[in-house]
């Protein structure tokens, strides 16, 4: 049974939360998983220094994200809780619905039922909560979805973390409205990544690369492993057609090399294990190709990949291997920076 509660719990005659609440449509027993984690409730992270970011006009794609300063790849650049959290799968939490329609006209009875329930939830919020909800994007409005779940659709993170049971699918999964993470953009070279803390309740955003002050914040909305074609079929629900640098100037090298990079790094992480665990002597030269590669990645804007990290870590250890310090030493602090997160 489908319940709406406020997170963290609001207690009559004590003040709200200074971090903030949010209003999450749920399973009983999932909200009880929340209550009894460990550690909940804890306040929600803080960045270290000055705030880091700012809402302001983009040229071409409405509000967005841009750094107020430079900011460190790893480095916490802002935490929040949701303004609503709610199922990813709403055909899986509609109660009770008639038979003998077609599938279109479920889908609009579906839809219509589950604008009450967000309704009834937006009607929980602090009337600040409820302007920044109603003031997101909205790119589903013709078809058929009601405005508080075109908003939804447009704007929702999943969460993985977070879901009924014991096992995430697609009908046991949650999706969460923030109202700054939210506001960020789409790009297929994204420069910020995020998790989600159950005890706080919070999602925790992170810079994947190194951004510099004025720079957009950006997150990609679908699969990066992708050629343009298919990110753009992806992206497409969502109204977001990309010209990023990588679709703007893709190729079919370029999406070969976004298929191929993962198996790619994990040939190359075992020919460099063999070669550093080997005893016998090593050319410099072998590592000629693997840095071709890495720069590959890098102008395509995968360098913010866990892929990549372990492709740098494998580098150093190559050098080190040569006894080349000072060709190790750059490889060796760029991967304790991934690390920092």
């Amino acid at each position: 049974m489908l319940i709406v509660t406020t997170i963290p719990m609001v207690y009559i005659g004590e003040p709200l939360d200074a971090d903030g609440h949010s209003e999450w449509i749920v399973q009983g027993p999932t909200k009880a998983k929340v209550l009894n984690a460990p550690g909940y409730p804890s306040p929600v992270p803080k960045p270290s220094g000055h705030r880091a970011y700012e809402i302001k006009e983009t040229e071409k794609t409405g509000m967005g994200v841009f750094a107020k300063r430079d900011i460190k790849r790893g480095e916490l650049i802002f935490a929040e809780r949701p303004l609503l959290v709610s199922p990813s799968n709403i055909a899986h939490m509609t109660d009770s619905l008639p038979s003998g329609y077609d599938m279109r006209t479920m889908q609009l009875i579906i839809m219509h039922e589950w604008e009450k329930k967000l309704e009834f939830a937006l009607s929980r919020m602090t009337p600040e909560n409820q302007e920044a909800f109603k003031a997101l994007a909205n790119n589903h409005k013709e078809d058929g979805s009601g405005p508080l779940l075109g908003i939804c659709r447009t704007n929702a993170y999943g969460i993985e973390e977070l879901y009924d049971g014991d096992e995430r699918n697609v009908a046991t999964s949650y999706a969460a409205v923030l109202k700054t993470g939210s506001r960020i953009n789409h790009s297929c070279m994204p420069n910020v990544d995020h998790s989600f803390s159950i005890p706080s309740f919070s999602f925790k955003f992170h810079a994947t690369l190194d951004i510099k002050a004025g720079e957009q914040l950006f997150f990609s909305y679908c699969g990066t492993d992708q050629s343009k074609a298919e990110r753009h079929a992806e992206l497409a629900p969502y109204g977001v057609v990309c010209d990023c640098p990588a679709c703007e100037h893709a190729t079919p090298e370029t999406d070969q090399l976004r298929k191929d990079y993962r198996n790619r790094v994990k040939e190359y992480t075992f020919k460099i294990s063999q070669w550093v665990l080997g005893s016998g002597m090593i050319e410099e030269s072998r590592i000629d190709e693997v840095l071709k590669f890495r720069g590959a990645l890098i102008k395509e804007g995968l360098h913010m990949t866990s892929d990549y990290k372990a492709l740098v870590l494998m580098i150093q250890l190559f050098y080190e291997k040569l006894g080349l310090k000072e060709k190790a030493q750059p490889f060796k602090e760029e991967y304790v920076r991934y690390k920092l997160k």
